[in-house]
């Protein structure tokens, strides 16, 4: 799991690298009033590749935490870790739904159209984008969990006369 999670908070901020890259790419080479729209996209992807950037080197800073061998601790721990996955894949389609908001206004005539666009445009590539990322990190933890669980549903106790025995078999 501690891999898992230190090789998701890479990508994260690798994607948050190339946010901030292309983002200011695009704001250096747009017009102030011609390329509005790309301008608006430009800032909008750059704040955000700031931000998880930001969060990722935080993330990696701290570290995943101490490693247990003990089941109920990494079951715990892994269940934790899923449970975060899931309410950001639910706060990525809330981005690109605001960013899809955003551009619909645009596109019906909204004052400032074209930064409407731009910022709504840039808001649905990253939700799809972190969407996409902590989906596999999701889908990665929740295969992990499944492991945990055939492993107790493999554990058997056994009381007899002479002791107590534990079998793991699969």
């Amino acid at each position: 799991m501690r891999e898992d999670q230190t090789a998701h908070l890479w990508r994260v901020g690798a994607w948050g690298a190339a946010n901030v890259a292309g983002g200011l790419v695009l704001i250096a080479l747009s017009d102030l009033e011609a390329d509005r729209m790309r301008r608006a996209f430009g800032i909008q992807s750059a704040a955000w590749g700031a931000i998880n950037m930001g969060i990722a080197g935080i993330g990696l800073a701290s570290g995943p935490g101490e490693a247990s061998g003990e089941w109920a601790a990494a079951f715990g721990a892994e269940n934790g870790y899923a449970d975060i996955l899931l309410v950001n894949l639910g706060l990525n389609v809330g981005y690109a739904a605001v960013g899809t908001t955003m551009y619909v206004a645009g596109r019906r005539g909204a004052p400032n159209a074209d930064l409407w666009k731009g910022h709504g445009a840039a808001l649905i590539l990253q939700g799809a984008g972190l969407f996409v990322l902590d989906g596999i990190a999701y889908l990665a933890s929740r295969q992990r969990l499944g492991g945990l669980v055939e492993l107790v549903d493999a554990t058997a106790l056994t009381v007899t006369a002479s002791g107590v025995g534990v079998t793991v078999g699969f």
